[in-house]
C-alpha cells in the first residue's frame, strides 16, 4: 500500500457510516476492513482518528487497541480519538475490526446525538470509513431491562443463540455473508454529531489479555451456582467468561456494588446500575463484555447445568500511576491514604466523577475537593481538571450558572457548589495553586464576576439562592445562612484578588462593600459560645467557613475551636473545612484527634476505596473523600503550595505527625519532604528541586521545643535540619 498525503481537512475523505438503522437506540454493531500489504513490509507509522457516537472498541488482526474509545460528549462537544496501529500490522492480510455502541439515551455522564455513527481515518494507509467497512448488527443484543442508574446506556440483554457464526471475526480471512457494505450517512462535519475536537485526555489503559482468576463457588439448591470473582482492589472492569451449556441457560454478571444505596434523604431508594443477562447457546460459549462494570469482585450467577472453562476481566481506567509518596509512622492514615488514593483514580474518566457506582457524574463541590487531592497525586492527570473547567464554561454560556452534572443531560445548579468552587479552596483556586495557565481564568475572569452578581444582597448579608436544590452537605442540622454566607464571602475574596492580580478593578468596589455586609451579619451571629444563624444549635460545619474567611477574632479562636471538637455534624464532604478551620486556628493537634476518630472506621475495614459516609451509608467509592490526601500532605503535613506550584511553605507540627514523607512531582519540580521526631532529636530533610520559592517555618508551639520561630529560605537540592 501506498503512503497517503495528511489531508488538510480532518476526516476530510471519510464518511460517518453504521448500520441501517441509525437512530436505534441500544445499537450494537460490528464493523470490519480489511486490507494487505502483500510480501511489502507495513509501514512504520499507520496514525489512526476515529469517533463514535456513542462508544468503539477496535481490534487490528485480534489485538485490542482501543477499549472503550469515544469519549462521552456534550451536547455542544463530541471528541475523535488518535492512536498508532503500526505495531499491529503484518505482512499479507490484515483486518481492523470494531465494536459499536450506539446508547441513544442519556445521563448524568453524558448527552447522546439523535443518531448513531462511527468516522475513521488513517491517510497512513490510505483507509477511511465509507462502504469498503462491512458491517453486522448483532442481533444477539435484546432489548435489556431498564436500569435507575443516573447515568447514560443500558444494561446487556445477551442471546447467544442469535449471534450468528461471528466467533473467528477477528481474523483477516473471516468470511461470513450476513456482513454487508456499511451505510454512508453523512459527511463530516455534518448537522447531527456536529465538529469533533480532539481527546483532551489520553485514551484509557486496559489489561492487553483477559485477566483469568479462579473464582470462589458458592452453590445453592434454588438459585444454582454462584461464582465469585475478586480483584486486588475496587476498580472498572469488563467481564470475560468461557462456559459450556446445553443452550438457553441464563447467566447474570453483575459486581457487589452493581446495587448501591441512596445519600442522606434517600437511604431507603437503591439505585441498580448496568449489568448481564447472558443466555447460553449449546456447546461452547465464549463472552466478553464491552460494558464498564465498576466494583470489588465480579459476580457469575448460573444454573448448575452450566460448565465453567474461565471467568476473568479487563482492567480500564485513566493511564496513569500515582505521582507521589506518601508515609508515617501511623499504619492507619497510611491505610487511609491509599484508600483515597483509590477512591480518587475510580473517579477518574471523561470527567472527575462523585462516584462510578451511582451518578458517574461531576457535582461541583465534589470535583473541587477531587481537583486539589488530584493534583498531589496524579500530576499527569492534570488536564482532567482543565476539562471539567471547560465544561462548566461551556454549559454557563447560557445563563451564566456554574453548573453541576455536566456534561449531562440534566444540569443542575447548586448555589452552595458553586460558591465553594469560586472560593479561596475551590475549583479554580486550585487550578491557580498548582498551574501555571493563568490564561484560562483570565478569560473567563467577568463570567465568574457575573455568576456571583446573581445573588441578592439584604440588610443582613447574602440573601439565599434557591438554584435547582439548595444542597450543603449529606447530614442534618446545618446553618445554611451562616455557610451560604461564609462560602460567598470566600468567594467575593478569591475572585476581587484575582481582580487585582489582572489588574481589573471594576468589581473591587461591588464585592468589597458585599464582603463588608457579610462580615457584618457574621458577627452578629456570635452569642458568645460560637456563631449561630439559627438558634439553638451550633453547626460545627457553618463554624469552619466562618474561620476560613478569616473572621474569627483572636479572642474568640478557642471558643470556636472548642465546637469544631465536639459537634460533629459535617459528613465527608465538608469534615475537611472543619479540620482546616482548626489549622486556621493553630489547633492542627486537634484536627488530628478529630481525623482518627472520624475515620476509625473507615481506616479498619476492607474496603479499598472510602465511601459516601463515615458510617457506610450510600455509596462505597466517593471522590471527596479524596479529601484525605490533601489532608494528610498539606494539612497534616504542612506543606502548603501556591502560585502555580512557585511558592511553597512548610510548617511542621509535630503535635499533629512524627514521623512524615511526602515525595510528590508539582508543575515546577519535584519535592521529598521527611521528618523525624524522637523525644531528644527532630531530624527535617527537605530535597527541593522546585523552581520557585520554598520556605520552611519553624513554629516553638508546634515543634514542642523551645527554640527560636523563624523562616528559612530553602536552597536547590538537600536541605538537613536538627532540632
Amino acid at each position: 500500500m501506498k503512503e497517503n498525503e495528511e489531508p488538510t481537512v480532518l476526516f476530510g475523505k471519510s464518511k460517518w457510516i453504521w448500520a441501517a438503522d441509525a437512530e436505534k437506540k441500544n445499537s450494537n454493531i460490528i464493523m470490519r476492513r480489511t486490507f494487505s500489504f502483500g510480501q511489502e513490509r507495513p509501514p512504520a507509522r499507520a496514525i489512526c482518528r476515529a469517533a463514535c457516537e456513542t462508544h468503539y472498541y477496535l481490534f487490528v488482526n485480534g489485538h485490542a487497541v482501543v477499549w472503550n474509545g469515544g469519549m462521552n460528549r456534550s451536547g455542544k462537544t463530541a471528541y475523535y480519538d488518535e492512536f498508532d496501529i503500526a505495531k499491529y500490522l503484518v505482512k499479507g492480510d490484515n483486518v481492523i475490526t470494531v465494536h459499536c455502541q450506539y446508547y441513544g439515551n442519556s445521563g448524568r455522564d453524558l448527552v447522546c446525538a439523535d443518531r448513531a455513527g462511527f468516522i475513521f481515518e488513517c491517510n497512513d494507509l490510505n483507509i477511511f470509513s465509507d462502504k469498503s467497512f462491512t458491517v453486522y448488527e448483532n442481533i444477539a443484543f435484546k432489548t435489556p431491562r431498564t436500569t435507575n442508574c443516573c447515568y447514560a446506556g443500558y444494561g446487556v440483554n445477551y442471546d447467544a443463540s442469535l449471534e450468528g457464526p461471528i466467533q473467528n471475526m477477528l481474523n483477516p480471512t473471516f468470511n461470513f455473508s450476513q456482513f454487508s457494505p456499511s451505510i454512508e450517512l453523512s459527511e463530516y462535519p455534518d448537522t447531527v454529531i456536529g465538529n469533533l475536537s480532539p481527546r483532551p485526555m489520553p485514551l484509557e489503559r486496559f489489561s492487553p489479555q483477559p485477566v483469568i482468576v479462579k473464582p470462589k463457588k458458592s452453590t445453592d439448591q434454588f438459585d444454582g451456582d454462584t461464582y465469585i470473582v475478586n480483584f486486588p482492589r475496587e476498580m472498572c472492569v469488563t467481564p470475560y467468561m468461557e462456559v459450556a451449556g446445553n443452550g438457553q441457560e441464563k447467566i447474570t454478571i453483575t459486581t457487589d456494588r452493581t446495587d448501591c444505596m441512596g445519600c442522606f434523604g434517600d437511604e431507603n431508594s437503591i439505585y441498580s446500575a448496568h449489568s448481564v443477562t447472558y443466555t447460553t447457546k449449546p456447546t461452547l460459549n465464549i463472552y466478553e463484555g464491552m460494558l464498564p462494570m465498576t466494583g470489588n469482585a465480579l459476580v457469575f450467577t448460573m444454573p448448575r447445568t452450566v460448565k465453567v472453562l474461565k471467568l476473568g476481566y479487563r482492567e480500564i481506567g485513566y493511564p496513569i500511576s500515582p505521582s507521589c509518596e506518601f508515609q508515617t509512622n501511623d499504619d492507619k492514615l497510611d491505610a487511609l491514604f491509599e484508600k483515597a488514593l483509590n477512591t480518587l483514580y475510580c473517579n477518574m474518566g471523561s470527567t472527575l466523577t462523585d462516584s462510578p457506582e451511582r451518578d458517574r457524574t461531576m457535582w461541583l463541590g465534589d470535583a473541587s475537593l477531587a481537583a486539589r487531592a488530584l493534583y498531589l497525586s496524579y500530576a499527569d492527570a492534570a488536564p482532567l481538571v482543565k476539562k471539567v473547567i471547560d465544561n462548566i464554561i461551556e454549559y454557563s454560556q447560557d445563563d451564566g450558572v456554574l453548573y453541576s452534572c455536566v456534561p449531562g443531560n440534566i444540569p443542575v445548579d447548586i448555589p452552595s457548589h458553586g460558591l465553594l468552587a469560586l472560593g479561596e479552596y475551590g475549583l479554580f483556586a486550585q487550578y491557580l495553586n498548582f498551574t501555571t495557565d493563568v490564561a484560562l481564568v483570565r478569560a473567563e475572569y467577568e463570567k465568574l464576576c457575573d455568576y456571583l452578581l446573581k445573588w441578592d444582597m439584604t440588610e443582613h448579608g447574602v440573601s439565599l439562592r434557591e438554584g435547582t436544590r439548595r444542597w450543603y452537605d449529606n447530614l442534618y442540622n446545618i446553618d445554611e445562612a451562616l455557610v451560604e454566607n461564609a462560602l460567598y464571602y470566600s468567594a467575593c475574596k478569591f475572585i476581587k484578588e484575582l481582580g487585582t492580580s489582572f489588574g481589573e478593578y471594576d468589581y473591587e468596589e461591588t464585592f468589597g462593600d458585599r464582603m463588608a455586609n457579610i462580615a457584618d451579619f457574621i458577627e452578629s451571629t456570635w452569642d458568645g459560645l460560637g456563631y449561630t444563624a439559627c438558634g439553638g444549635f451550633y453547626d460545627d460545619r457553618a463554624n469552619a467557613f466562618v474561620a476560613l474567611t478569616g473572621l474569627v477574632p483572636p479572642e474568640r479562636e478557642a471558643a470556636v475551636a472548642r465546637i469544631l471538637s465536639a459537634v460533629h455534624g459535617a459528613s465527608p464532604y465538608t469534615e475537611w473545612a472543619v479540620l482546616e478551620a482548626l489549622d486556621k486556628l493553630g489547633r492542627r493537634d486537634l484536627a488530628r484527634k478529630r481525623f482518627d476518630s472520624r475515620y476509625a472506621l473507615a481506616a479498619a475495614d476492607e474496603s479499598s476505596t472510602l465511601g459516601e459516609d463515615f458510617n457506610g451509608f450510600g455509596t462505597g467509592c466517593q471522590s471527596y473523600q479524596s479529601a484525605v490526601i490533601f489532608e494528610a500532605i498539606q494539612l497534616f503535613g504542612g506543606i502548603r503550595i501556591s502560585s502555580g506550584a512557585s511558592k511553597v511553605k512548610i510548617t511542621p507540627d509535630f503535635r499533629a505527625i512524627q514521623d512524615f514523607r511526602a515525595k510528590l512531582r508539582l508543575v515546577s519540580g519535584e519535592l521529598d519532604v521527611r521528618y523525624k521526631y524522637s523525644p531528644t532529636r527532630i531530624d527535617i530533610v527537605i530535597e527541593n528541586h522546585l523552581k520557585g520559592k520554598v520556605e520552611l517555618e519553624i513554629m516553638p508551639e508546634r515543634v514542642g521545643r523551645n527554640v527560636e520561630g523563624r523562616t528559612i529560605a530553602l536552597n536547590v537540592g538537600k536541605n538537613k535540619f536538627t532540632i
